[in-house]
C-alpha cells in the first residue's frame, strides 16, 4: 500500500490526540489538578515522536513488502534408519519433496483494541521504528 495523503492526515490526527493526552497527563499536577507550563525534553521527544507515528504505523501495519528476516540455522544429527540407508535415490528424493514447507500467515486486520494499543506504543517508540526502517531500509537494498 502506498503512503497518500489521506492516509497520512488520518494516522496524524490520531497520533496528534494520543501525544497531547499523553502530554496534559504529563504536565498536570495531580495535587492541585493543574497543568503547569514549559516545556519539557519529553514534550520534544512526544513531538518526534508525532511526526514519526504515520510512518510508523504503516510500516507495522499495512506495509506488505516480502522481508526476508534473518534466521538461525542449527545443524541437527538425524538418526539414520536402515530404511533410509537403503532407500533408492528416486525414494529420498520423493520425500523431501514431500516434506511441507512453512509459509507465513498473510496480514489480517485486527480488531479495534489492537489497534488502539498499537496506537499508543507507537506514540512511545515512533522514533525508533522510522529509524530501524530506515537502517534496515539502506543496509537490503
Amino acid at each position: 500500500m502506498k503512503i497518500n495523503g489521506s492516509y497520512w492526515l488520518r494516522q496524524a490526527g490520531i497520533g496528534l490526540v494520543i501525544v497531547l493526552i499523553i502530554a496534559l497527563l504529563g504536565h498536570l499536577n495531580y495535587a492541585q489538578w493543574r497543568l503547569m507550563p514549559g516545556i519539557t525534553g519529553a514534550d520534544w521527544y512526544f513531538l518526534i515522536s508525532w511526526l514519526c507515528f504515520p510512518f510508523a504505523k504503516w510500516a507495522i501495519l499495512e506495509d506488505n513488502r516480502d522481508v526476508k528476516a534473518p534466521t538461525i540455522r542449527r545443524k541437527r544429527k538425524r538418526r539414520r534408519r536402515a530404511v533410509d540407508e537403503t532407500a533408492s535415490v528416486y525414494d529420498k528424493m520423493g520425500k523431501s519433496q514431500r516434506e511441507p514447507r512453512l509459509v507465513a500467515a498473510p496480514k489480517t486486520t485486527l480488531k479495534w483494541y489492537w489497534r488502539g494499543l498499537i496506537d499508543i506504543v507507537v506514540a512511545f517508540v515512533g522514533p525508533l521504528i522510522l529509524g530501524g526502517y530506515i537502517t534496515y531500509s539502506l543496509r537490503h537494498n
